[in-house]
């Protein structure tokens, strides 16, 4: 699994087939599949746009995980629950963006400070006015502080200063924080949730004269499905819990005994004695000869005396 994720995060395409080749050596079949689903899908490295540091671009599950709970409600008030939640989801993002101190977002000067410490011990070696040889890392790259290139990849695709970046901007004097994106600013922050989302002011109380039709959708059978099936990974978490419906344990009401009812029950009374019910097979015995097969259990003396 760990080969697989190390495909889908490889910055440069070399790291790309390094990995795929490992995959295709343990497991062939595994490796023509992800071959044929498409690598600009799921590769970091091979997506034709600015994927950033972001690892995944789907985010149904977690729009159907938040709505979840008006999933029931007619149209209208789904409606307006989800524009409730994005008008909170809106202006705390608003309120955090201006909050900032910081000419970025905190999570990318947290990501800036703790290469700020790996950059300390590296060592920049000069080429040109902007061009510098970084070692003393997990590997040597070569930096391009003026075309904002770097040999490692990770600069090129997340557009936060690598480590490599970080020491080569130190040792030209120059702020690291020029060379990250204006995508991860502040004001870009703020303007991707500066638009306002109005509830609806109000409704015309004037009910229009329209003939009511009868509906022509067929009614689907079975009960209304309210809630998704879980995913193996979702009931593999669920631990100690209890089944939807506890199924009702049966007992028959004439002998008292479970696992059968009153009509499949192989004993019946019936006149001075008794009938046992064998299938489709009725043989009438006597009170004696009950009395001689069936001994003397207290049931069994109830069924003979009614």
């Amino acid at each position: 699994m760990y080969m697989v994720k190390g495909a889908a995060y490889a910055h440069t395409v070399p790291e790309y087939n390094r990995y795929m080749d490992f995959i295709r050596a343990a497991k062939p079949e595994l490796a023509t599949y992800l071959e044929e689903a498409d690598p600009k899908l799921w590769s970091r490295v091979h997506f034709p746009g600015d994927r950033y540091n972001i690892k995944t671009s789907n985010i149904a599950k977690s729009i159907n995980s938040a709505v979840q709970k008006a999933k029931g409600y007619p149209i209208p008030k789904l409606l307006e629950f989800i524009r409730e939640k994005l008008g909170r989801w809106f202006t705390k993002r608003r309120e955090d963006a201006m909050s900032l101190t910081t000419t970025h977002s905190r999570g990318v000067e947290y990501i800036l400070a703790v290469r700020s410490d790996y950059a300390a011990s590296m060592t920049a070696e000069r080429i040109d006015t902007w061009c510098y040889h970084i070692t003393g890392g997990k590997r040597d790259c070569n930096v391009d502080l003026f075309r904002r290139t770097c040999s490692c990849g990770v600069y090129d695709v997340e557009k936060i200063p690598c480590t490599h970046v970080i020491a080569a901007a130190a040792a030209s004097n120059v702020l690291m924080s020029h060379y990250v994106c204006d995508s991860h600013s502040k004001l870009c922050l703020y303007s991707t949730c500066a638009h306002l989302i109005y509830p609806k002011a109000g409704s015309d109380s004037h009910v229009k004269k329209q003939p009511c039709l009868i509906p022509v959708e067929k009614v689907p059978p079975g009960r209304k499905k309210k809630s998704r099936w879980l995913t193996w990974l979702e009931m593999s978490r669920k631990k100690n819990n209890k089944p939807r419906k506890m199924h009702k344990k049966y007992s028959c009401s004439k002998c008292g005994e479970a696992g059968h009812t009153r009509p499949k029950c192989v004993l019946s009374s019936f006149g001075n004695g008794m009938v046992w019910t064998w299938g489709w097979r009725s043989v009438f015995i006597g009170v004696q000869e009950a009395a001689w097969l069936l001994g003397t259990s207290p049931v069994m003396r109830r069924h003979m005396e009614t």
